[in-house]
């Protein structure tokens, strides 16, 4: 049908007479196959055509209708459309519909853009249901844990909806919506003495939303996964040890060694994640899947079961998706950024019998060049499983093109096709940097986009343009519980005496916590460290700033935990200085030189000299992150040396908007 708004008024009169005649269900099967456009122009025939184009029952089929077709994705958490009231239901279906067109045109550039800039670096946050936004921030003097309405947001209020403070940097975090409530199990803390898991929600109280804490435990870190009552850590009093945590009752299930033991390369540092399948525990590290009972009952233990090798993984995102049938285990499906570019693993019930290789294929190939052979990393996958997205570096990383957005279809078969991709630039100098270090999350469904990073800069991008606020409140409010309250978190900042702010001098006072260990060193190896010479030419990289050599041990190489240097020593020949440090419960060495390798020994009082050569080779377990290293070090300096159109230092940016909330309590 062509577009009503261009027929004279005796046609639109017949147009009106003809459908009218055909009764009301008859005009809601015809309205099913027109256009969205046609139906709004179709209301404004006549009294009787615009009723029948307002009736409820019109929008829940056309959603119906919408989910059935291959690709198309609704909202999840979306239990009951008839519950919608109808104009909520149309701005949904007119939404999803505009969002579907620009993934077939391949245009995902956003129509909108709201900013929030925050006064401390962000280290997590998670996009909810469409419309509530969790963002974790902080720098070395306080730690805090913020929520926003995006409802409001979208109407130019930025106010946070609740926040409170946290006695610690939130390294990692999981959310899950349960019977109770909304759930974050956020992982604090670096060192053995500041190690946590505080279990959160957010709940309505006095007529304000308060984040209130649910349980607390002391001496795990690192969280891979929270799923009901389990949560899976991977820090343990400063060691790695992968163990999962019944939060409830704080029962702790230790998961034993698989065949070959834990102390081999590739299982010494921090697996890429842990979830549950099926009922059995998996853990994914680098190339392999480790499948493990979990009790039935509390005085049972986690046993193993099975491992299956993988293409060498460097990131990885857990797809979730429905089995076409209740008597069938949906698979395990696991999309992976690879050195061959984007792989997705299936895993089926049978796969665990079959053989030792899990399936995989390739649904995207990342274009190879010398200099950049990882230019893809933060992937993300939304809530249906069935889409997905990660940032690019281009090919080569070149700080005169900044990095964008590429969005993907993920594949539901091993047969389909490579998928085509969507990219997207943020590169406006008001957006926030991609090369900063970001944490990303987006809602597939109704095609949200949010972005932050070191420097405080929080972005919320619409690639829809139809009023994003008619979909507000899809799901239920999940705050409104009359459980009682629970502690709160403090509202006033807790002192954290973290390391040094990059904008500061490196303080050589740090040095003196160096060198502690009571252990036999002879030459070559020294602790003089910041002598004119022989010192130690990198003392200032081991704070864990971003992009530091701390940084990148915990990120590149999957060691999080306190580094504490404890010698170095040169090498004359190749110009190179070795560093031995200690974390968690392993010595390593680091060598820095044209090509840097990392080496380490048991932590074990049988090791007298402490001779580099006698070390195990420790390999990368994420490559990308050196892509973003190299990226943040172009770029940086590009814009602080004004090779850009203006010139800049965002760390001083975010310094300035600290000082004025410091002032003003508010967020600029």
């Amino acid at each position: 049908m062509n577009d009503l708004s261009g027929f004279g008024a005796s046609q639109r009169h017949s147009v009106a007479m003809t459908l009218t005649s055909l009764g009301e269900y008859l005009i809601l099967l015809v309205c099913l196959e027109l256009p969205l456009g046609d139906i709004a122009s179709l209301r404004q025939v006549c009294r009787t055509l615009c009723e029948a184009t307002r009736a409820k029952i019109l929008w829940i089929k056309f959603l119906e209708q919408h989910v059935r077709d291959e690709g198309k994705v609704l909202p999840p958490y979306i239990k009951r459309y008839d519950s919608l009231d109808t104009v909520t239901l149309e701005a949904l279906a007119r939404r999803i519909s505009r969002l579907d067109r620009k993934w077939t045109v391949g245009d995902l550039a956003p129509v909108n853009v709201w900013h929030l800039r925050l006064p401390q670096s962000i280290t997590w946050l998670r996009l909810v249901n469409g419309t509530w936004l969790f963002v974790a921030y902080s720098d070395n003097h306080a730690s805090k844990i913020s929520c926003w309405d995006l409802s409001l947001v979208f109407q130019g209020f930025i106010e946070p909806l609740a926040d409170a403070f946290l006695p610690g940097q939130v390294k990692t975090g999981k959310l899950e919506i349960q019977d109770d409530g909304v759930v974050l199990a956020l992982g604090l803390g670096i060192d053995c003495e500041s190690l946590s898991v505080h279990v959160i929600t957010l709940r309505q109280h006095r007529g304000h939303h308060v984040f209130s804490e649910l349980s607390r435990i002391e001496g795990s870190s690192h969280v891979l996964m929270l799923c009901g009552s389990f949560i899976a850590c991977a820090l343990r009093k400063g060691a790695i040890e992968p163990h999962v945590i019944n939060w409830k009752n704080h029962l702790v299930l230790d998961i034993p060694p698989p065949p070959g033991g834990s102390d081999i390369p590739g299982r010494r540092s921090v697996p890429h994640l842990m979830t549950i399948w099926s009922e059995l525990l998996v853990v994914l590290r680098k190339d392999t899947l480790e499948f493990y009972n979990l009790p039935s009952t509390t005085n049972s233990s986690i046993s193993f079961v099975k491992i299956l090798e993988t293409p060498t993984i460097w990131e990885a995102a857990i797809c979730n998706t429905l089995s076409a049938s209740p008597c069938r285990v949906a698979p395990l499906r696991i999309i992976a950024i690879t050195s061959l570019g984007v792989e997705l693993c299936v895993v089926e019930r049978h796969t665990l019998d079959d053989g030792p290789t899990c399936p995989s294929f390739c649904v995207a190939r990342t274009p190879q060049h010398p200099s950049c052979k990882d230019p893809w990393y933060r992937l993300c996958i939304g809530e249906t499983g069935r889409r997905g997205l990660w940032i690019t570096a281009n090919d080569p990383p070149n700080p005169r093109f900044p990095p964008h957005f590429i969005y993907m279809t993920v594949p539901l078969e091993s047969s389909d096709p490579e998928m085509s991709r969507i990219s997207w630039s943020n590169d406006e100098s008001d957006h926030p940097a991609l090369w900063g270090i970001p944490v990303v999350d987006f809602d597939e469904a109704l095609g949200l986009t949010v972005v932050g990073n070191c420097f405080g800069e929080l972005a919320v991008y619409d690639h829809v343009g139809v009023r994003p606020e008619g979909c507000a409140g899809l799901a239920t409010d999940f705050t409104a519980r009359k459980n009682p309250i629970l502690p709160l978190l403090p509202n006033m900042p807790i002192s954290l005496a973290l390391s040094a702010h990059p904008l500061t001098e490196p303080d050589p006072s740090l040095v003196l916590q160096w060198s502690q260990d009571d252990i036999p060193l002879a030459e070559p190896w020294s602790t003089n460290w910041i002598a004119e010479y022989p010192g130690y030419w990198n003392w200032d990289q081991w704070q864990g700033v971003p992009c530091d050599f701390a940084w990148l041990f915990e990120h590149a190489y999957g060691f999080p935990g306190a580094v504490i240097p404890q010698a170095f020593q040169d090498d004359d020949v190749y110009s190179w200085q070795h560093l031995l440090f200690r974390s968690g419960g392993r010595y390593f060495v680091f060598t820095l030189g044209s090509n840097p390798e990392l080496r380490s020994w048991p932590l074990t009082p049988t090791i007298s000299d402490f001779d580099v050569r006698d070390a195990d080779p420790e390999a990368y377990t994420r490559r990308t992150a050196l892509t973003e290293c190299s990226l943040y070090a172009a770029m940086f300096s590009r814009e602080t040396q004004g090779q850009g159109e203006i010139k800049r230092n965002r760390w001083i940016e975010l310094a300035d908007r600290a000082r004025r909330v410091a002032g003003n309590s508010q967020i600029g």
